[in-house]
């Protein structure tokens, strides 16, 4: 077996000698030890081996001379003539001739079209038909009763989601319940309560036979493509857009489930919006989460895919934090589109202004060679903003604080919180009676949201645009629309109850009758409806006895008690 080599002892002068450095020999400062960014490149200096074969005259005449790169960013104190001055050139409003006395329906309309809400029939009628053919349904389950659906049924059945948002409920049977406390008279005259949950189960946007592989969002792309082509072809945005993400409240499980803290709800599906100041939504997509990203980085890759169809228009970008860097703003540039945004201290190629401490109401700037300008400013805490169009003056807002005094912040600040501002009110518009319910399947969440979210926003944008002297709110808009779509006239059931209150109610016995020529039994109506309260509706059943009795106006059968109690004039 072979010894293993003895180890060398070094001692003091050991150790001293390999530290000193001589003419021959190399030295540790000969190592590259530095933990810089990798396009960093040290200044060229006299003593370097290429230069070292120059005369001792040249050699003392050498300049330092940084190495040209364009990954180096030189920076610079604050003078904006650096900046690219663009002009817009774009032609904003609506690109559709539309009627001055367009409903809220042909708004709608403009959004929800035909096209769509046949490719909801064709896919839903398909989905059903794959269901059925490849699972063994037993004789009493309901999908027995499935029938094929038409256009007319489904804008129903939409114009049902779009109610339960203004008449919020417990659960989904609550809406045709029989009961006092839930009685309308919506759902049960619209359809019965099987056939909208037979529509809600088999409710589908695509054929799951023709999914790509490692598609995850091909449930939801073309209803989304089509919705989106239609939201760009009604509007011409005006000069600044803002691109933000909002999240699809969904709790199940998911691949691609996000998690948000700071919004309202923090797990979901996250969207990302392309919207202009007034709240109308150009652009939307689905974030499916790291397997679709590509090497550029999200936040970049986002923002020109949003807005690739409104760059080289001189336009402005608002992003926050999250997609704001030196990078998109020189791909924005490159396309004559300005960027203006706030920006995370920890981005790379910035200036060290960023490590720097302020006091409050300070600001600071250093602006690069492409008109980049980076600027910390300090409020309540620290802020650092990028601008492609500002530098870094302060401006009165108009405002005053708690002391009287005017309120002071920087123009970048004061653009980038009107900019983002728009997507701010769609969200919140959308927010209010949302038609998004409970459900264990994502993309049923995601269309509704879409269609009936942010679609009917956009409309009521469109219904304000050219209804300028008799503006809707979100509510009303809503209201209108459902009365119009389910066919809802302006008499409630309360005024239907006082009219039949008020006409001459006929006490009488059934004429009608049925086998072994017997009268029509049935029970009462109030007696049925006061018990099914105490003692629930298949006890009531056993208890209420049939008659024979009603009244003639009211087509319901009535005991005489109930009849005097109920039916007098």
């Amino acid at each position: 077996m072979a010894s293993r080599p003895k180890r060398l002892k070094v001692n003091d002068d050991m150790v001293r000698q390999l530290l000193d450095t001589d003419d021959s020999g190399s030295s540790f400062s000969d190592f590259d030890d530095t933990d810089e960014d990798q396009t960093y490149n040290p200044i060229i200096t006299s003593d370097s081996d290429e230069q070292s074969e120059t005369s001792d005259t040249e050699h003392s005449q050498e300049t330092i001379l940084p190495v040209s790169n364009p990954g180096v960013q030189i920076w610079s104190n604050v003078t904006g003539n650096n900046q690219k001055q663009l002009v817009f050139n774009g032609f904003p409003g609506l690109k559709i001739n539309i009627s001055a006395n367009a409903t809220v329906w042909d708004c709608f309309n403009l959004f929800f079209t035909d096209d769509i809400i046949e490719l909801i029939v064709i896919e839903t009628n398909r989905n059903a038909e794959q269901f059925l053919s490849n699972n063994r349904i037993s004789k009493s389950s309901r999908f027995t009763k499935w029938v094929p659906t038409d256009s007319k049924e489904i804008k129903l059945f939409s114009g049902l989601l779009i109610w339960m948002g203004l008449v919020e409920m417990p659960n989904l049977g609550s809406y045709w319940s029989t009961k006092h406390r839930y009685k309308n008279y919506v759902a049960q005259k619209t359809m019965s309560r099987n056939r909208f949950e037979l529509l809600l189960r088999f409710w589908h946007f695509s054929d799951n036979k023709k999914a790509p592989e490692g598609d995850r969002i091909y449930k939801i792309c073309n209803i989304i493509d089509k919705i989106v082509n239609r939201f760009q072809n009604v509007m011409e945005p005006c000069e600044v857009l803002a691109v933000d993400e909002t999240m699809v409240p969904f709790r199940g499980r998911l691949l691609f489930r996000q998690y948000i803290p700071g919004k309202a709800h923090k797990y979901g599906v996250k969207l990302f919006k392309l919207c202009g100041t007034n709240g109308y939504t150009y652009n939307v997509q689905v974030y499916g989460g790291k397997s679709q990203v590509d090497g550029k980085g999200l936040g970049c890759r986002v923002v020109l895919d949003l807005s690739r169809r409104y760059l080289n228009m001189g336009r402005t970008m608002v992003t926050d934090n999250f997609y704001t860097s030196i990078t998109l703003a020189n791909e924005l540039l490159t396309n004559d589109t300005h960027l203006v945004g706030t920006l995370r201290s920890n981005r790379v190629k910035l200036p060290e202004l960023t490590k720097k401490k302020l006091s409050p109401g300070e600001i600071i700037g250093k602006e690069n060679s492409d008109g980049i300008i980076v600027a910390k400013w300090r409020d309540k805490r620290d802020v650092t903003m990028l601008s492609t169009k500002h530098n870094i003056d302060m401006i009165d807002t108009g405002k005053k604080n708690k002391k009287k005094e005017s309120i002071v912040k920087p123009k970048i600040i004061v653009d980038y919180n009107s900019g983002k501002a728009g997507i701010d009110l769609s969200d919140q518009l959308s927010s209010y009676s949302t038609a998004v319910r409970k459900s264990i399947r994502w993309y049923h969440k995601v269309a509704t949201e879409i269609l009936f979210g942010t679609a009917m926003v956009n409309a009521l944008i469109v219904y304000n645009t050219i209804n300028s002297d008799k503006k809707m709110k979100i509510t009303q808009f809503r209201e209108t629309l459902v009365d119009t779509i389910l066919g809802l006239d302006n008499q409630g059931p309360q005024e239907v109850q006082q009219a039949r209150v008020n006409s001459k109610h006929i006490f009488q016995e059934t004429t009608e009758k049925c086998g072994r020529n017997r009268k029509i039994r049935k029970r009462c109506f109030h007696c049925y409806q006061s018990r099914t309260v105490i003692v629930g509706s298949k006890q009531a059943s056993k208890e209420v006895k049939k008659i024979t009795t009603f009244c003639a106006p009211c087509k319901s059968y009535t005991c005489i008690s109930c009849f005097n109690l109920h039916h007098t004039n």
